[in-house]
């Protein structure tokens, strides 16, 4: 007996199938393409989600050799926020808006202005950002009439995946609590906020808990045997903390991929009095997280490897290993502070604790001297003061990690997650199955199909610690002081509303140049 996961991410996506031990059968990868009409805009072609994950499910299963009726269930965990406006069978009419897209910054004043912050942070834990869908729902509303009035659906990821293999319209709680429409203490939409700012809840999928049963495969389009199971995931985050055992009071995780993303369990809704920190759904049912996002991080690293490390690539292409692993082990060579360079990661926007969509990328102290080798380290280092940011805001609030859990492609790198713990001062440990996301929708998959009776307790059993890093006090004391110092130097640009400045100069520059 297998369940099988499909999780489909900020750049592609992947199928696993799994045995009920939480062992990897087989798995299999595609990428798609992001497209950016200008500045800070990012949109997906949400038909290309579905065409990719059908070639991986289909080699997966043909890698995996087991007979697919032996598959009693599959789960869909995704990229959270991302929108696609669709019709009534299910087809988009207009590109997807990805979370990481920041045009919504007009729509983001107008919450703020219609409904105020407080009513948004105390009814669905979030903060008004563009990084959430209802600002992106509302941009439609407001700058394409016509996509919005044609809407039968605007789907997130998964449901969009939902919809192709059984033709319902579906969400659950986990990805309905991203969207700023839900109530994450009724778990159901809000009608007033959806009213004062005029969405049309009709246009929303019913939101039900993960791990619930909502029927067969129903499209015959995937290798999957059509008695299939399908049943609720959750997002990415939510199903990567269940996949690392985020199960109970204390436990807190941190995914670094295209971002990194710190999350607690709470056994109730539990409210940041700065709206520093969010609170969303969990996984489990009856359950939530404290949550902080940083929106760019893996994609930092990723931007330097594609633009600044041609030579890491055309080694890495010799020798038939990854490039990120040539880009550490430089990394390795530069000294705790990276030989006096600092970069602030804010390349889209700045997430938790901020929440400053005009926030920009800094690299801080640049001379001569520097070397990619330090660059490298910068974006490192650059990440865990991110990280350090959010941990204390959740220290202050009443959590206390005894340890982080990390999980994700980041996770893969021994020297990040040595530097991860010499920030944070707090031992990090890293799971056997690196692939917590899919991990988790596997658990759910099983849960949803009755082969377990407990998904914490199914948790509980699956995950293993690979390796576990303990912070060296020499590397803490450096840190401590750089953080302070990057917290300065952020403080400073904010406190004169600097990145709001040169947002508008050039806005104004190319509104002139039309």
């Amino acid at each position: 007996m297998y369940v099988s996961a499909l999780d489909l991410g900020t750049t592609g996506c992947r199928t696993y199938v799994f045995d009920l031990a939480g062992t990897v059968i087989a798995w299999d990868y595609n990428e798609w393409q992001s497209f950016y009409p200008k500045p800070s805009w990012v949109e997906q072609d949400a038909n290309s989600w579905w065409n990719s994950i059908k070639l991986t499910i289909d080699s997966a299963l043909e890698k995996s050799g087991i007979d697919i009726t032996e598959i009693v269930s599959v789960s869909v965990t995704n990229q959270r926020e991302t929108i696609v406006p669709v019709d009534k069978e299910g087809n988009p009419l207009h590109n997807a808006i990805v979370w990481q897209d920041r045009r919504t910054t007009d729509q983001v004043e107008f919450v703020k202005k219609r409904v105020g912050e407080d009513k948004i942070y105390n009814t669905t834990g979030l903060t008004i950002d563009p990084y959430f869908s209802a600002t992106k729902i509302l941009w439609f509303k407001q700058n394409k009439p016509e996509i919005y009035r044609k809407t039968h659906k605007f789907l997130l990821v998964s449901d969009f995946i939902i919809n192709k293999l059984t033709g319902k319209f579906i969400t659950d709680f986990s990805n309905a609590s991203r969207t700023m429409l839900f109530d994450i203490n009724n778990l159901r939409y809000s009608e007033e906020i959806a009213s004062e700012l005029e969405i049309d809840l009709d246009k929303m999928p019913e939101p039900v808990e993960s791990g619930v049963d909502i029927g067969e495969i129903a499209t015959d389009e995937t290798a999957f045997d059509k008695k299939t199971l399908v049943v609720t995931g959750a997002g990415d985050q939510q199903a990567a903390a269940l996949g690392v055992g985020v199960i109970g009071p204390g436990d807190i995780k941190c995914t670094t991929g295209t971002g990194s993303f710190i999350l607690a369990y709470l056994s109730e809704p539990k409210l940041d009095p700065e709206k520093r920190v969010l609170c969303s759904c969990h996984a489990i049912p009856g359950s939530w997280v404290q949550e902080a996002s940083v929106f760019t991080t893996g994609a930092v690293l990723r931007w330097f490897r594609d633009e600044v490390g041609h030579l890491e690539r055309q080694q890495a292409e010799k020798e038939g290993v990854d490039p990120y692993d040539l880009m550490t082990k430089l990394a390795e060579g530069s000294s705790p502070g990276a030989n006096g360079l600092l970069l602030i990661p804010h390349l889209v926007g700045a997430g938790a604790p901020h929440w400053n969509p005009y926030g920009k990328g800094i690299v801080f102290g640049l001379s001569l001297g520097h070397q990619r080798r330090d660059i490298y380290r910068s974006i490192l280092e650059g990440v865990a003061f991110e990280v350090k940011k959010n941990i204390e805001v959740f220290k202050r609030i009443g959590i206390e990690p005894e340890e982080l859990k990390l999980t994700g492609g980041g996770s893969r790198s021994n020297l990040w997650n040595q530097i991860m713990a010499d920030v944070l001062n707090v031992s990090c440990v890293r799971n056997v199955i690196e692939e917590a996301t899919s991990l988790g929708a596997a658990i759910l998959a099983a849960a949803g199909a009755g082969v377990f009776p407990d998904i914490s307790e199914a948790a509980e059993n699956l995950c293993k610690i690979d390796q576990r890093y303990i912070p060296k006090e020499k590397n803490n004391q450096i840190y401590e002081k750089i953080y302070r110092f990057s917290y300065d130097v952020y403080n400073a640009l904010n406190e004169k509303n600097l990145y709001k400045k040169y947002d508008d100069l050039f806005k104004s520059l190319e509104t002139s140049e039309l």
